[in-house]
């Protein structure tokens, strides 16, 4: 089914954006000869004439600025360059080319571009990625570019299916609402295993928001929103290649490519394959007499082919109209379980997704800040799988749409944005979850769902001062199967000083739960899934506080972030593993009590012009009440651990004229004692009740830049080499009589750590030409 989803900027202009610029001449002979082109000017200063609101220009020129009242002059100027100042009159952007003063032939300006930041202006705490700060690590897909960074954790589900999942602010991804390109991202039956369909090299940046999102974007944040956003007309380069070899025998390609089509179309090809048929065994017991590890009969990496393509169209034209519009189409064939002949127990997956998204606006003439926009798509997902004697057929059908206007209330100080909605999900899942282990010919399962939502919000944006500023949302809409939905949604931002910022948000968050794909690493396990009735929707209330302030230590850039959040769930679907251990109790928390407590204090510095240092820390009370509790002896959920630190560490030689050079980067993650349910005691004694040991992951990267648009890199995961000891629960006994024992006991999903070992990767790329980067 085709999925289209068409989006504009549907955010109103509440900054003036603009471009500062050198002209340059090209006298020389070739391509491009006597004609006048253009070079971006980083780190230019942009500020009001006799005023204190600044802005520094980024690595291609752009800044933005907040527009104060009754603004006269914009003054912009660089070392080097004439200081010019501009006439502000009401424009929502603008174009500054600054001429060449005094040249100073025995000077170097070096502009370090930050691969992470995070605005001071934006009531919204939002950190951004660059695809920089990717780079810094095997950053093959989605699930896994969050290595490098200290607000985001990504695990792997299972021992056996390779997959890896996210958390943030305590609690499982999915109620992190997922966006690609401000539009709905993996969901539903696609949440855990849709970010293998976003591969790293296709990201241009992440953009991670703590606490409960924007109305505009729906009502499904709970823990915070993660904005993918892809390389685009304006952000791909004409050619760009990615090619990656991993120690487990993990090959993968990426390519994108930017082609003008026409005076007013241009399009963006990317290509994705993955694939691996090494058989990888290595997480067994230790071997006493040879020092090393035996195999447990288990493949550790599944045998995997996974391809996806996507294609992006950009129309642009004279009068105000834009649209963009995807095609996307991914496949994923995996296999697991077992070795050898006769397996007694293995795992398939194989998903068929199909998707287009479309975005249109419509600028009114004459009217800057004031637009009509609209945002379409529609997908078809399909997923089938055999873990084990059980099966599953699980398909999603959806269907969105968002109709935005844009524009002022009274003055340009009041700034909203309104619109319509119509979400569609249609759910249809088969199989044999309920089924025991010893069952020859289990019985088939079904679970249907059709979910009708028609909605409208309205967002408004208040600009008392140049101190402060607060976006209070609200949406309604009304659900076919639960009702009328209300989304109230505050964020609020006050600078203390021009570079210390005090965030506050608040808000609420609803989501229709599908714990059969949500809780995927149970599949790994012979346990019986029990469904303790129908799931009522999850409901919560999400605050936090942030203070961030940049600063000068020992005369290099810093940065300081502290924050603190609750969640608190009215309802919530509890996947219950400490109740039996030979189920998954699934059942709605009623009158019980869930809720996540978490706090971070993050470091930035750069030591020296050639050194950057990032140090966080972070404490999560999550507990949530349920039937299991009082077997396992305590409420704390499962896979969270209480305490973790983070360093990181990055290093940049100085560019010689062929630009080339080296950079290096170093990652440290402490990871403190956490909880795992605890199998039969019959083959694990120990009390539910106890933590897990801590344990540290160490991760290093090397690059060499041979010249502009030609690296290599090379690098080690997991460098000291720690392993969780015995994944697999009951992988003894199944090549013994016993097969009854192990078909009951067997359990690979209670996975706390890594479970590959030390793994070395290299890679390379290869780009032609640089990307348009600019403004039509």
């Amino acid at each position: 089914m085709l999925l289209v989803s068409v989006s504009i900027d549907a955010n109103a202009q509440k900054t003036l954006r603009g471009k500062v610029f050198a002209p340059v001449k090209m006298d020389g002979v070739g391509f491009g000869s006597d004609k006048e082109t253009f070079d971006a000017l980083p780190g230019a200063s942009v500020f009001w004439k006799g005023g204190e609101i600044g802005a520094v220009t980024d690595a291609y020129g752009f800044f933005q600025i907040d527009v104060r009242r009754n603004p006269d002059t914009l003054r912009v100027s660089m070392v080097g360059y004439k200081t010019v100042d501009v006439l502000y009159r009401g424009e929502s952007y603008l174009d500054v080319p600054l001429e060449q003063g005094v040249l100073l032939e025995s000077a170097d300006v070096v502009f370090e571009e930050s691969t992470q930041s995070i605005s001071l202006l934006n009531p919204l705490n939002i950190q951004q990625l660059s695809r920089k700060e990717l780079c810094k690590a095997a950053c093959c897909n989605l699930s896994e570019a969050f290595e490098t960074n200290a607000s985001v954790d990504a695990s792997f589900t299972d021992a056996v299916t390779g997959t890896r999942q996210i958390h943030m602010l305590g609690l499982a991804g999915k109620y992190t609402q997922l966006l690609v390109d401000n539009l709905p991202g993996p969901r539903g039956l696609n949440v855990v295993q849709g970010m293998s369909f976003i591969p790293g090299p296709w990201i241009e940046s992440i953009f991670i928001s703590k606490g409960v999102g924007t109305v505009a974007s729906g009502y499904e944040s709970f823990t915070g929103q993660i904005n993918v956003a892809h390389r685009n007309a304006d952000s791909a380069e004409p050619f760009h290649l990615n090619l990656f070899l991993a120690g487990t025998g993990r090959m993968e390609f990426n390519h994108v490519s930017r082609h003008q089509v026409g005076r007013r179309w241009e399009t963006v090809l990317m290509t994705h394959g993955e694939y691996g048929q090494r058989v990888n065994d290595r997480n067994g017991p230790d071997n006493d007499l040879d020092g090393k590890r035996d195999g447990d009969g288990f493949l550790d990496t599944p045998l995997k082919k996974d391809g996806v393509v996507r294609n992006e169209w950009r129309f642009i034209g004279d009068r105000g109209l834009r649209a963009d519009i995807a095609f996307v189409g991914a496949e994923m064939v995996r296999e697991g379980g077992m070795t050898g002949e006769n397996p007694l127990w293995t795992a398939s997956t194989n998903i068929r997704r199909a998707e287009v998204n479309a975005k249109i606006g419509y600028v009114l003439p004459g009217k800057e800040g004031r637009s009509w926009g609209s945002q379409w798509t529609a997908s078809n997902h399909r997923h089938i799988q055999r873990f084990g004697n059980r099966d599953y057929d699980g398909e999603q059908k959806t269907f969105r749409a968002n109709v935005l206007r844009s524009g002022f209330l009274g003055s340009e100080d009041v700034e909203f944005s309104a619109g319509v909605s119509y979400l569609y999900d249609d759910f249809l899942e088969r199989g044999t979850w309920g089924a025991t282990p010893m069952e020859s010919s289990p019985s088939s399962d079904t679970l249907m769902r059709t979910e009708h939502v028609p909605g409208a919000f309205l967002e408004t944006t208040w600009k008392g001062n140049d101190r402060g500023m607060v976006v209070a949302g609200l949406r309604v809409d009304h659900h076919n199967l639960w009702g009328t939905i209300f989304t109230p949604r505050i964020h609020a931002r006050w600078s203390a000083t021009e570079q210390t910022s005090l965030k506050l948000v608040a808000g609420t968050g609803f989501r229709t739960p599908n714990v059969l794909m949500e809780e995927l690493g149970a599949w790994a396990s012979n346990r019986t899934w029990i469904l303790d009735g129908p799931l009522e929707p999850e409901q919560g209330w999400n605050a936090g506080v942030n203070v961030t302030s940049k600063f000068k230590l020992f005369y290099r850039d810093a940065d300081f972030a502290l924050d603190g959040y609750w969640t608190e769930f009215q309802n919530r679907a509890v996947v219950d593993f400490d109740a039996d251990a030979h189920e998954v109790c699934v059942y709605n928390l009623g009158n019980r009590e869930a809720r996540s407590l978490t706090a971070q204090a993050e470091l930035g510095w750069s030591v020296h012009r050639r050194w950057d240092m990032r140090l966080a820390y972070r404490f999560v009370h999550a507990v949530t009440e349920r039937d299991g509790a009082e077997a396992a002896g305590t409420m704390l959920d499962p896979y969270v651990p209480r305490h973790r630190a983070f360093s990181q560490w990055s290093y940049s030689s100085k560019v010689n004229d062929r630009g080339a050079n080296w950079t290096g980067d170093v990652t440290l993650q402490w990871v403190g004692p956490q909880r795992i349910p605890r199998p039969d005691v019959l083959l694990d004694s120990r009390p539910q009740s106890v933590l897990e040991d801590d344990f540290v992951v160490v991760n290093a990267q090397v690059s060499r830049v041979f010249s502009p648009g030609i690296d290599l890199y090379l690098g080690v995961e997991n460098v000291l080499n720690f392993r969780q000891g015995n994944p697999i629960l009951g992988w003894d006994l199944a090549n013994t009589s016993d097969v009854s024992t192990f078909q009951e006991n067997f359990d690979a999903s209670l996975v706390y750590g890594p479970i590959l070992g030390r793994m070395a990767y290299i890679g390379g790329r290869w780009t032609l030409g640089q990307a348009d980067k600019g403004v039509r």
